[in-house]
């Protein structure tokens, strides 16, 4: 069996140099373009088994535009990322609309990247060993900084949920330790506000804790959250 072959286009001569480096370790054969001529050339020549294109090339629309008449030209079934800086939901929408099969955001993260084509190209070897890594969130406790007890119950990339036997006040600020911060971010010991706190029938509290994460943060929780996915232990 032959290596899955992608094709993408994106007229950022250091980003197609970064793509490739991150693809270069596993068993894909990446050809990259910088205007949609010559990657229309490609397609026709040898159909790729996967499609990466930016959104924002240099004409206003013009991604958008390939997207279309990839559709038209080779069908349904081959996958097409689409992967651009602008993440707003309409981008999004029109995207998926226009036949987009997923959408990756930038800047890149290579194992977001990575853990979407393991989904898609079936055959590749190489991805077959980037094995997502699991954790079973019921069982982990969490400690705030004033010796309180918290499950964790829920996490998702804009807040954390927790239950105790503590009520705390909305706008609070509270410090949290506990394994599922080492586990996602390599952290002993992080800052939240609280949100939301509410009774349960049973005399707990629910408490939504949120962060404004940095960066690295969101990046870090963003594949810990696709490797849960991925494990088929999440929500």
């Amino acid at each position: 069996m032959s290596n899955p072959l992608v094709y993408t286009i994106d007229d950022d001569i250091d980003f197609n140099m970064m793509l490739k480096l991150a693809l270069k370790p596993y068993d894909i054969e990446i050809v990259t373009h910088l205007n949609p001529e010559d990657f229309t050339k490609s397609v026709k020549e040898r159909k790729p088994d996967l499609c990466i294109l930016d959104l924002n090339l240099q004409r206003d629309g013009e991604g958008f535009q390939l997207l279309k008449a990839m559709r038209n030209v080779i069908g349904s079934e081959l996958p097409i990322f689409i992967m651009s800086k602008r993440a707003d939901r309409d981008d999004v929408l029109k995207a998926m609309e226009c036949g987009a099969t997923d959408f990756i955001p930038k800047p890149l993260d290579d194992k977001f990247l990575l853990l979407k084509l393991k989904s898609y190209l079936k055959g590749c070897k190489g991805l077959k060993d980037l094995e997502p890594h699991t954790v079973k969130i019921d069982q982990l406790d969490s400690e705030a900084d004033i010796e309180v007890k918290f499950n964790v119950t829920r996490v998702g990339l804009e807040f954390i949920e927790l239950s105790s036997h503590v009520m705390f006040n909305k706008n609070s600020i509270i410090s949290i330790n506990g394994n599922i911060l080492n586990e996602v971010f390599g952290k002993e010991i992080m800052r939240f506000k609280v949100e939301d706190c509410r009774q349960n029938d049973d005399l707990t509290y629910t408490i939504v804790v949120e962060r404004e994460y940095v960066a690295e943060e969101f990046f870090q929780l963003r594949r810990w959250l696709v490797s849960y996915h991925e494990a088929g232990l999440s929500e």
